[in-house]
């Protein structure tokens, strides 16, 4: 009898453990569990590192604690009217190229560099052999074919003054060098290839400063429309203050 009742304990369990991969269920901690639609959430160890803490929070009766709650109900508040705002507002804006342009032609002394920057492309090699090539290749065409040349990635930016070494730096901005290399960067042996260099106090290109100049123009905007929107819903409503407490 006690072999069938052990028997029968095995079967549960693994029926258990079968509803629960079944289920999609990824982790539980006590009574609350990690489903599959809640993957977004974030790591499964970084879910279960965080849901014991919260147990222990509310065990302790942290959840029934009134500052708290205010503090709660106050970012819950903010965040439905960002959510709100941001609906009501964000249909209503329109930003052009023109206007973009417009406002980098009127505020361009905003936009000067304050050091030295330059325009690189970053190719990380296989070997130094091959890199030693691909200097080669740039040094000797001025439209390099690169299609022999095994390059395991290739990274685009600006960069200033300081971010590599001082011997690499000396390279790009004091030896004027469009090519610089073969060097170890992070333990990849790559080639930097510095397409232009920029002068401290120079304009930054409409090209690079676009997604900020965007930016601003759009809070602007959302700031302004959010004004309207609440003077148009301050009609609608009975609104009383307490010339008292003004």
């Amino acid at each position: 009898m006690r072999i069938v009742s052990y028997l029968l304990v095995i079967v549960l369990l693994s029926c258990s453990k079968n509803e629960d991969s079944d289920s999609g269920t990824y982790a539980r901690v006590g009574p609350v569990e990690l489903k599959k639609g809640d993957r977004g959430t974030g790591a499964t160890e970084r879910w279960v590192n965080n849901t014991v803490l919260l147990l222990a929070a509310k065990n302790k009766g942290l959840e029934k604690d009134m500052d708290l709650a205010k503090k709660r109900d106050r970012y819950y508040g903010q965040l439905l009217i960002s959510s709100f705002v941001e609906s009501e507002v964000s249909r209503k804006i329109e930003i052009s190229n023109k206007d973009v342009r417009s406002y980098y032609e009127k505020n361009k002394d905003q936009f000067m560099r304050v050091q030295d920057e330059a325009r690189i492309e970053q190719y990380v090699m296989v070997d130094k052999k091959e890199a030693r090539g691909l200097v080669s290749v740039f040094k000797s065409q001025k439209n390099p074919n690169l299609e022999n040349i095994s390059i395991t990635r290739v990274f685009s930016d600006i960069i200033k003054r300081g971010v590599f070494s001082k011997n690499i730096d000396n390279e790009i901005f004091l030896r004027k060098r469009r090519t610089v290399g073969p060097i170890v960067l992070g333990g990849d042996v790559c080639v930097l290839r510095v397409l232009n260099t920029y002068k401290k106090g120079s304009p930054r290109g409409l090209e690079e400063v676009f997604d900020e100049i965007y930016q601003r123009i759009y809070k602007t905007q959302v700031s302004k429309n959010r004004l309207l929107l609440l003077d148009s819903l301050k009609k609608t409503m009975n609104i009383f203050i307490n010339p008292e407490y003004q």
